[in-house]
């Protein structure tokens, strides 16, 4: 929930930002990449998607070289989880995407998202600095991202459809920066566990056996999958998007679903198409436009 790196679509004309000196759009997402995981603080944030709102305590120390995190739940259902023990730099893949393409304006996120500095803010009581991230096309959504001006920290998400309508927001409402790195987390919490990035992504191609024709450019395939795999995840910095694949429970094989259809959530779309050939539905979830969720369910190929 909290890993959305993100979010929204322009207000006025650039200023510019004292602290931030000339630090361009892409600079800054850099900077906001390394503090989120190299500072030690405690916030309680919200997270909105229609008239949904929940709280969370969020717990973040780095203790010799090694993150740890934890997510509490303040209201609703009970909800702890706790990450723990991750060396700083080795995971994350979309904001290592990031980092290695937002400093080219004729490649990386700059050939699919226009970012900008818009305005300076305050939120959680701390001074901020404001950046849109503007789609180039109409398969990704919009951004807009409320940075804390001293440490680059991320206080507030916007994920933004094509009009400006808000269909997600991710805020601080509290931060300290003053917790020790030997904080305690919780000890009943469920820990999630990391699977590693593959090192060789082309080699995903060669041993698949089905595969979208069809992906936005500037979508990365970010999970080492067997050949045999049900899942294909991709991102391009920002969004992520996910294929699975799962067979037809009919009682009578000769009953073939009727099923296709898309549904969203927040900035979540879910769009499934059965493949009756193959007897098998495909899905497709992310943070995308539901267009670019069809288009690529409906391209899914098998090859022997």
């Amino acid at each position: 929930m909290i890993a959305r790196l993100a979010l929204m679509v322009l207000a006025t004309v650039l200023v510019s930002i004292p602290v931030f000196g000339l630090e361009s759009g892409g600079e800054l997402l850099e900077k906001m990449t390394h503090s989120h995981r190299e500072l030690n603080y405690r916030a309680i944030v919200t997270y909105q998607w229609g008239d949904k709102l929940s709280s969370y305590r969020i717990t973040h120390t780095v203790n010799d070289g090694k993150e740890f995190e934890a997510l509490e739940s303040l209201d609703g259902e009970q909800l702890d989880l706790v990450r723990r023990g991750h060396k700083v730099g080795c995971i994350h893949l979309g904001p290592q995407l990031i980092r290695h393409l937002s400093h080219n304006d004729d490649q990386g996120l700059y050939r699919y998202y226009d970012i900008d500095i818009v305005s300076e803010g305050r939120i959680a009581g701390r001074d901020t600095v404001n950046l849109s991230v503007t789609p180039r096309d109409v398969y990704r959504l919009g951004y807009r991202l409320s940075l804390d001006s001293e440490t680059g920290l991320l206080l507030r998400s916007d994920i933004v459809n094509q009009q400006g309508n808000v269909l997600e927001r991710f805020q601080y409402v509290m931060l300290d920066l003053n917790i020790p790195a030997n904080e305690l987390l919780l000890k009943d919490a469920v820990e999630v566990k990391y699977r590693p990035s593959p090192s060789n992504k082309d080699s995903l191609k060669n041993v698949r056996r089905w595969q979208p024709n069809w992906i936005p450019a500037g979508f990365t395939p970010i999970n080492d999958a067997a050949a045999d795999s049900e899942t294909l995840s991709y991102t391009d910095g920002f969004a992520v998007m996910s294929v699975f694949i799962e067979p037809f429970l009919s009682a009578r094989a000769d009953v073939v679903p009727a099923v296709e259809g898309g549904m969203r959530r927040g900035a979540s779309v879910s769009y499934t198409v059965a493949f009756p050939d193959k007897s098998v539905f495909v899905t497709v979830v992310g943070e995308v436009p539901i267009l670019t969720a069809m288009q690529v369910a409906k391209s899914l190929s098998w090859h022997q």
